[in-house]
């Protein structure tokens, strides 16, 4: 059987009969291996998402870090959400180019990708803690990053531009919501420290004298 696969520019282009594909976690590998940059890179790529669980938990054990706690647990329900709620739902099928196929050879649903859900939820999470802490290379470094992924994986044909695009937008807003539920409930004294800023900024306001004459009141430049 003829492999296909979406070219750079979106074309589908014929392969040679000899090569051969199949699925590895819902990563299409092409045999024989495609050895230049691009293909290789994506391929790569496409595996990087299966060693965020694990890095999160190390570190969550090792550094007694909250923060990679939460977000374990956050990444954790969101690709249960994903596989086995989203998926089945929308139920819109990766391209022809993906060997992620059931055993008849049907195609498996593409819609959200969870590769795609994974890694923008983390780097959403961790843009913001970034500009929490004002570490302006961080988030240069998060936003940077943010394109490869969904990039991955329909370079590599298992998934369509418009699904890596949707699930690109669903992902940062997840990620946003997880943050902000990581200050509420696991950031002592956050809604305190914020309160303060805002009376120090109202503060620091000049004042007019109040029409009756008596207290005054702050007024924005």
């Amino acid at each position: 059987m003829a492999l296909r696969r979406s070219s750079p520019s979106g074309d589908i282009e014929s392969q040679p009969e000899k090569e051969d594909f199949f699925a590895v976690g819902q990563v299409t590998v092409r045999l024989p291996l495609d050895c230049r940059p691009l293909p290789l890179l994506a391929l790569l790529l496409s595996f990087l998402p299966w060693g965020v669980p694990l890095l999160l938990l190390v570190d969550a054990l090792l550094q007694k870090r909250v923060s990679s706690a939460f977000i374990l647990a956050a990444v954790i329900i969101t690709s249960l959400l994903s596989e086995f709620i989203l998926k089945p739902l929308i139920s819109e099928p990766r391209p022809s180019t993906s060997a992620c196929r059931t055993d008849d050879g049907k195609l498996l649903p593409g819609m959200p990708s969870g590769h795609v859900m994974i890694c923008q939820c983390l780097l959403t999470f961790y843009m913001l803690e970034a500009v929490r802490h004002h570490m302006l290379a961080a988030v240069i470094v998060s936003l940077l990053l943010m394109p490869a992924m969904p990039w991955a994986r329909w370079y590599n044909g298992d998934h369509s531009a418009k699904q890596v695009a949707l699930t690109f937008i669903m992902a940062t807003v997840i990620g946003l919501i997880d943050y902000v539920a990581f200050l509420l409930f696991f950031v002592d004294g956050w809604a305190s420290e914020t309160e303060k800023v805002l009376l120090a900024e109202v503060a620091s306001l000049p004042a007019l004298p109040s029409p009756s004459g008596g207290r005054t009141l702050p007024m924005r430049p």
